[in-house]
């Protein structure tokens, strides 16, 4: 009996160690530790093929999901800084150079709003998402002025025209 269960604990061992499905599994685990979360994505991808019910794999594979989910937003939202930054730089701005201000604040809402649903940022990323927030937030502000004082200068116009 005692040999049956020693027999049974080594199979149990061998099979977590030795199967290709925990090996990738533990693969997955070593590149999320060292931030490659793109190749334990792919690992923990190959694990879950072989074996669906790897648990391990499974979380490795969400977890590098929502890695690789900021970082991708945040790779946008830096691009959107940017592009927005070349725009504002110039010294009056076009009625399509304000449109196109507009679409990248609404690229860059849209992308929040979708990121913290299925996402859990760290504290060093959500200070960085709410960096990016509040500088879009007062972007948008600022559309809104210089939309008020376009309106304000046709109507204006309009009204010197009536006259």
């Amino acid at each position: 009996m005692k040999i049956l269960l020693i027999g049974l604990i080594i199979s149990i061992v061998g099979y977590f160690f030795l199967s290709p499905s925990y090996t990738l599994s533990r693969k997955a685990q070593k590149a999320y530790e060292q931030q490659d979360f793109q190749k334990a994505y792919e690992f923990s991808a190959q694990a879950l093929k072989k074996d669906r019910y790897n648990k391990s794999a499974f979380q490795i594979h969400n977890q590098s999901k929502q890695r690789i989910n900021i970082q991708n937003f945040l790779k946008r939202a830096k691009k959107d800084f940017e592009d927005a930054l070349t725009i504002l730089k110039k010294s009056k701005l076009s009625p399509q150079e304000l449109l196109e201000l507009q679409w990248i604040y609404d690229d860059f809402l849209a992308h929040y709003n979708n990121l913290f649903f299925t996402n859990k940022p760290t504290e060093q990323e959500t200070k960085a998402i709410e960096e990016y927030f509040n500088w879009f937030k007062q972007l948008k502000n600022k559309l809104l002025e210089a939309k008020e004082k376009m309106n304000l200068a046709k109507d204006s116009q309009s009204l010197q025209i009536l006259k």
